[in-house]
């Protein structure tokens, strides 16, 4: 049996649909048995990747980074002609909330979440903030949906969603994973882009790569969130180290 990961941060409404789609769609090229699973976090996926719990994984920028000193991450995923991510800052549409230090209770994704955790720090020690004394509260959510969740109803009152580079696609990202978020979340901020998704596989990993290119593209467009793939350059996570120092 080949055993396919995927992260905990893909929209979680119709996760076990996609999922069975997936599974039908590998083994059909494959002609083996095929079990996808979902992750219970980043580093769960980063330790499955590592051990060989798992022969490939859809790997997000943090993880991708983590396993590629021990195991090839050959493709990165392509959404609109970008290979790059970046995260915008949302706070609430009707809120009168900016950027004031020591007022802010923010919901972040995963701690090691690029988009939704790492990034929007990074950015803001770019701005010379100390993190420590900038936030009121802060909480992990474990997902997208889940963090954005909690600014829409209030409990917190900001989040970071992956964005195309400039902030391209924001509504679509919000859709995505809380439907009805576009209009009641604005950006008041968006980073600069870092290397976005790849997958991470194992020495045999070479026909489960043919097979994921050869998926149809509404379950590249669900599952994936991407148009395709492209090959990674050698390194093409190296530069997040420096970005979201210290964290990583």
């Amino acid at each position: 049996m080949l055993r396919f990961a995927l992260p905990p941060s893909l929209p979680a409404a119709s996760l076990v649909a996609q999922t069975r789609a997936l599974r039908a769609g590998l083994q059909a090229v494959l002609a083996v048995d095929v079990d996808v699973v979902v992750s219970r976090d980043y580093d769960a996926l980063r330790q499955a990747l590592l051990t060989g719990a798992v022969d490939g994984a859809l790997a997000p920028p943090w993880v991708c980074a983590a396993v590629s000193a021990h195991l090839r991450v050959p493709l990165r995923t392509v959404r609109r002609g970008h290979a790059n991510v970046a995260s915008a800052l949302v706070v609430r549409a009707d809120s009168g909330h900016a950027l004031v230090p020591r007022t802010l209770r923010a919901a972040w994704v995963d701690p090691v979440s690029v988009c939704g955790h790492l990034l929007p720090k990074a950015w803001l020690r770019g701005r010379r903030v100390v993190i420590e004394r900038f936030f009121v509260d802060e909480a992990f959510y474990g997902s997208y949906r889940e963090a954005l969740a909690a600014v829409v109803a209030g409990e917190a009152d900001i989040a970071g969603v992956h964005v195309l580079p400039g902030g391209g696609a924001l509504d679509e990202a919000l859709e995505t994973h809380l439907p009805g978020a576009k209009g009641q979340l604005r950006a008041v901020a968006v980073t600069d882009a870092v290397p976005g998704d790849g997958v991470a596989v194992g020495d045999d990993g070479g026909p489960l790569l043919a097979a994921l290119r050869s998926l149809s593209p509404s379950l590249l467009a669900s599952i994936f969130r991407a148009e395709g793939f492209e090959e990674a350059p050698p390194g093409a996570w190296d530069a997040l180290a420096a970005v979201t120092s210290p964290e990583l």
